[in-house]
């Protein structure tokens, strides 16, 4: 029956992407690449501009098209491996390591570099969004990061401070139970929070723990900071009620002043804050004239926060390859990351230009100032990518991750017995996908070697070669705390 629908699929997705490549308002004499991606706004005025950009470069035309109706991964995946791949495809948080493991993605990793578009073009932080095991496969259109917007106006009505640019976990409960306080007075239907949701890991991380161990070869979740966070988590939401619940939210979302969205409620001021990335301007510019300002997240101690990228790859069966690569060179030009300055849409992909006038100080949109000068400075301090190991897909990994907070807030498990299980079923996600992969396996032995040696030298007090360290969020860590031994420069 699996085999049947599987079969089934397969047939209308190749019967669907030809009925679209072949309509008459499809076909061209010319160069055409198709684009896996979103039909909005800012993606029409690319591909204008990209038009307009070749002329100015003296290359000829490439007729760019959007195909909107197979973004879904598994979609992808199907055309990819059928030989009917869109030419540009875009990826998005785990969909990168899934679709280059099929093979129908292009490596980059020397043409890049030639072309304008390698990796060092981009942020230090978004390295990981865009290569596995060392290797470049797309580059990105935007790059998010992702910070706690602040309703200042919202602040303002019930009489309340305002949260400092960086601040601790106390601050956060302290100054999260005055406003509620303020905002539901007794006998009154709880109906306004403090903020809409936070991330395990970014909580985690502020404690000095990631998800995996230096090299990323076993889960390191069950560990008392991650008990801690489970915790925190379940007072701040269930106890304190500074956070909705899943009931909550869907509860919200029923009624008819909620908008439908945490944006919506936002803008209304049933949230306080939320923790969005940038390219929430695109969704809060309509929402109505109200005072933005953004803060870091809340900290155990180690600032961060979390950056990722929407990459472009170029498809390996693609028929127009060198086309292709040029509309990554044109990521990487002037009149689209001033384009991207302009929209919202997140950072600019090539940093220099989100500490232009365009990106900070926008004509027409002065209330977004503040907040986006906030956004350009962490992402080049305190921004760092997840941390995604090749030996477990993403995922799966995020999946585990989130349900064993939901269990928690929903009174299922104990923070201990959380951390416990989605230690046990991430490390056994790990024993799986080696198994089946000998070159995989290969790869892990020598990491797991590696990280004995870096048990070593950590516990003989010695620094760490800056080579030895895969996951992220360890390299920017041992960075901050000196215990790096850096590669000398070239």
């Amino acid at each position: 029956m699996r085999r049947t629908l599987l079969f089934s699929l397969l047939a209308l997705t190749l019967l669907s992407a030809a009925l679209y490549w072949t309509k008459p308002e499809n076909r061209s004499t010319g160069t055409v690449l198709y684009w896996m991606t979103q039909n909005d706004a800012v993606k029409r005025e690319t591909v204008a501009l990209f038009r307009q950009w070749l002329v100015e470069q003296g290359l000829p035309p490439v007729e760019v098209r959007i195909d909107h109706s197979n973004q879904d991964i598994t979609k992808k995946l199907v055309q990819g491996v059928s030989g009917v791949g869109g030419d540009l495809i875009d990826l998005y948080f785990s969909e990168l390591e899934t679709m280059q493991a099929t093979g129908m993605l292009t490596d980059l990793t020397d043409l890049a570099r030639r072309e304008g578009y390698g990796t060092a073009m981009t942020y230090p932080a978004a390295y990981s969004d865009i290569t596995v095991r060392g290797r470049q496969y797309g580059f990105p259109r935007n790059v998010d990061v992702t910070m706690i917007w602040v309703n200042r106006d919202t602040f303002a009505r019930y009489g309340q401070p305002e949260p400092p640019q960086r601040w601790s976990w106390d601050e956060f409960e302290e100054c999260g139970k005055r406003f509620v306080a303020a905002a539901n007075p007794p006998g009154t239907r709880h109906r306004v929070y403090y903020l809409n949701r936070v991330w395990p890991y970014v909580l985690r991380r502020g404690l000095g723990l990631s998800t995996f161990n230096e090299t990323m070869t076993r889960c390191t979740l069950d560990d008392p900071r991650n008990v801690e966070v489970l915790r925190r988590m379940y007072r701040w939401t269930v106890e304190e009620r500074l956070m909705p619940t899943a009931a909550d939210q869907a509860a919200m979302a029923a009624d008819g002043t909620a908008f439908d969205s945490s944006f919506g409620l936002f803008a209304s001021g049933r949230f306080a804050m939320i923790y969005e990335g940038l390219w929430a301007l695109i969704r809060l510019r309509p929402l109505g004239d109200f005072r933005l300002g953004a803060v870091e997240p809340f900290t155990g101690g180690f600032a961060n926060t979390e950056i990722g990228s929407g990459a472009v790859a170029v498809y390996a069966g693609s028929k127009h390859p060198v086309e292709a690569r040029r509309f990554l060179q044109f990521l990487a030009s002037e009149p689209f990351n001033l384009l991207i300055a302009r929209s919202g849409d997140s950072l600019p992909p090539v940093p220099k230009y989100a500490s232009r006038r365009e990106f900070l100080e926008p004509p027409g949109y002065e209330r977004d100032w503040a907040a986006k000068a906030e956004f350009a400075r962490a992402g080049t301090t305190i921004a760092i990518a997840q941390s995604k190991s090749p030996f477990a897909l993403p995922s799966v990994v995020y999946k585990i991750d989130g349900s064993a907070a939901e269990a928690v807030i929903a009174g299922q498990r104990t923070p201990e017995e959380a951390a416990r299980e989605e230690t046990q079923r991430i490390n056994a996600e790990i024993a799986l996908t080696i198994s089946q992969d000998a070159g995989l396996r290969h790869l892990y032995d020598e990491q797991v070697a590696r990280q004995r040696q870096i048990d070593a030298r950590r516990a003989a007090g010695r620094k760490v070669p800056a080579a030895w360290i895969s996951d992220p969020f360890h390299l920017a860590y041992y960075r901050a705390q000196g215990w790096l031994e850096e590669e000398p420069p070239r």
